[in-house]
C-alpha cells in the first residue's frame, strides 16, 4: 500500500469520525460514499481492527477507534506542517545568485528565467557576470559563481551539466560580404581574414578542428577574448568568425552579417553547477528554475 493512500485513508478515518455518517463524509471529501466506505474498510483489514461500529443513525467509533482518531488527527496535522514548512523554506531561499553568461542573454532565455526566480524567490539578489566557458568551470570550483551557462561538457566530474540544447556552429562574416561568402569553398574562406578566439575557447577548438580537416591554415587577423567584441568585430568588417546558427540567423537578419552556407559542426549547450553545492537552496533554485524555463 503506497504512502499516498494511507494518508488519504487516515484523512477519511478522520473525517467519517467527525461526521459521524459515511454520506456526509463523502460530501465534505467531495467523493462517493463507496468511497468512503471501502477506504474504511482496507484500514480496518490493515490495522486488523474494528474502527467504527454501524448504527442504524450512523458510524459511531469503537473503543480503539477513539485511540487512534487522536493519533491520527495528530499524525495528519504534523503533515500539514511539514508542508506549511517546506512551503516557507522554499519562499525564504535569499542570498546572492551569481550566474555566469558565455553568450548574449537573448540566447540563454535569461528574461524567462529572471521572470520565473523573481516569481517564486522574491529574495534572491540575482548577479549576472559575462564570462567565457573555461572561465567559469575554473570560478565555479573556486567558488566564485553559484551556477552558469557553458558550451561543453565540464572537463572533470566535480562539475554537474544540465544539458538544455545542442547547437549548430555556422561562419559569419561581414553583410557586406554575402557575395564571397556564397558558394565559397574551404580553401577560399581560409584566405580571407578571421576573428578568432583564445585557445581555451571551446569555438576556437572547433574551427581549429574544421581547417586541420581539410589541411588549411586560416589567415588570422585578430583574437578577441569576449563574445560580444567578435559580433562587433564581424559586423564592422573585421573578418569572419564562428558562432551557434542561432546567433548568426539573427544578425543575418537584422542585416548586420552574412552566414556561410556549411554547417561547420555542433556545440551543447549547458547549465552548470558544483556537484558539491547542488543541495544549497540557492544553487537548488537556480536548478529548479532553469530545468522549468528549458523543459519546452
Amino acid at each position: 500500500m503506497s504512502i499516498a493512500m494511507e494518508l488519504y485513508q487516515l484523512k477519511t478515518f478522520v473525517t467519517v469520525a467527525e461526521e459521524g455518517h459515511l454520506t456526509r463524509a463523502a460530501q465534505r471529501l467531495n467523493t462517493s460514499q463507496p468511497a468512503v466506505s471501502a477506504h474504511i474498510k482496507n484500514l480496518e483489514e490493515e490495522l486488523g481492527l474494528s474502527l467504527f461500529t454501524r448504527t442504524p443513525k450512523g458510524m459511531r467509533l469503537t473503543e480503539e477507534g477513539a485511540v487512534l482518531k487522536t493519533q491520527a488527527v495528530e499524525a495528519l496535522s504534523m503533515i500539514d506542517t511539514i508542508r506549511d514548512q517546506a512551503g516557507a523554506l522554499k519562499e525564504e531561499v535569499s542570498g546572492t545568485l551569481r550566474l555566469g553568461l558565455h553568450i548574449d542573454p537573448r540566447y540563454l532565455r535569461i528574461d524567462r528565467l529572471l521572470s520565473h526566480l523573481q516569481r517564486t524567490h522574491s529574495r534572491l539578489d540575482i548577479h549576472l557576470l559575462q564570462r567565457w566557458t573555461w572561465q567559469q568551470f575554473d570560478d565555479l570550483a573556486r567558488g566564485r559563481i553559484d551556477a552558469g551557462f557553458v558550451y561543453r561538457d565540464p572537463p572533470h566530474k566535480e562539475i554537474a551539466a544540465l544539458l538544455l540544447k545542442r547547437c549548430n556552429i555556422r561562419v559569419v562574416g561581414p553583410a557586406a560580404w554575402a557575395g564571397r561568402l556564397r558558394g565559397a569553398d574551404w580553401s577560399q574562406m581560409a584566405a580571407m581574414p578571421w576573428v578568432w578566439t583564445p585557445p581555451n575557447c571551446a569555438f576556437c577548438a572547433i574551427a581549429e578542428e574544421a581547417f586541420a580537416k581539410h589541411n588549411l591554415k586560416p589567415v588570422k587577423v585578430t583574437i578577441a577574448d569576449q563574445e560580444p567584441v567578435v559580433a562587433v568585430l564581424v559586423a564592422s568588417g573585421i573578418g569572419l568568425a564562428i558562432m551557434i546558427e542561432e546567433e548568426a540567423l539573427y544578425y543575418r537578419d537584422a542585416g548586420k552579417m552574412a552566414v556561410w552556407d556549411e554547417v561547420v559542426g555542433s556545440i551543447d549547450l549547458n547549465f552548470v553547477y558544483n556537484r558539491k553545492r547542488e543541495k544549497e537552496a540557492v544553487v537548488c533554485a537556480a536548478i529548479e528554475s532553469v530545468r522549468k524555463v528549458w523543459e519546452n
